[in-house]
């Protein structure tokens, strides 16, 4: 199983919450089960926090590429969502943003274990991965 974080992108502007999102890619050769998985968000040598349980029936497939949305498909107060072929939408419902300061580590958990993370450096025009 080998899950990326290829991308963290923040919010174009604030309360536009379907444009802040996470792209994981399933680099794997089988598919991957979020069941008991996470998103946590940790800032500094501070102790994580869930930002997101992530909802049983989200399945990566092999080289699949999904977009974790942060805001709600029905609240077009949240703005759009991108849209790209071969990358799937799904989304976390969440009422605030998350990524909102450099040097915020994100990281996929499933119960203890890290499946992988990434830290949010802000960039001009979009967010930027350390997948390290």
């Amino acid at each position: 199983m080998t899950i990326k974080i290829e991308t963290l992108s923040p919010a174009a502007e604030k309360g536009k919450l379907n444009t802040e999102w996470i792209l994981l890619v399933n680099e794997g050769e089988g598919p991957f089960n979020t069941e008991g998985c996470s998103i946590t968000t940790q800032r500094g040598k501070g102790r994580p926090s869930v930002a997101s349980p992530l909802k049983a029936g989200l399945i990566l497939q092999p080289g699949e590429r999904v977009r974790l949305v942060t805001g709600s498909s029905g609240r077009g107060s949240h703005g759009a969502a991108p849209e790209e072929e071969g990358v799937r939408n799904f989304y976390l419902f969440l009422k605030a943003p998350y990524l909102d300061k450099p040097g915020l580590v994100v990281r996929l958990m499933n119960r203890q274990h890290e499946v992988c993370k990434a830290t949010y450096e802000a960039k001009p025009a979009a967010g930027a991965v350390d997948a390290g």
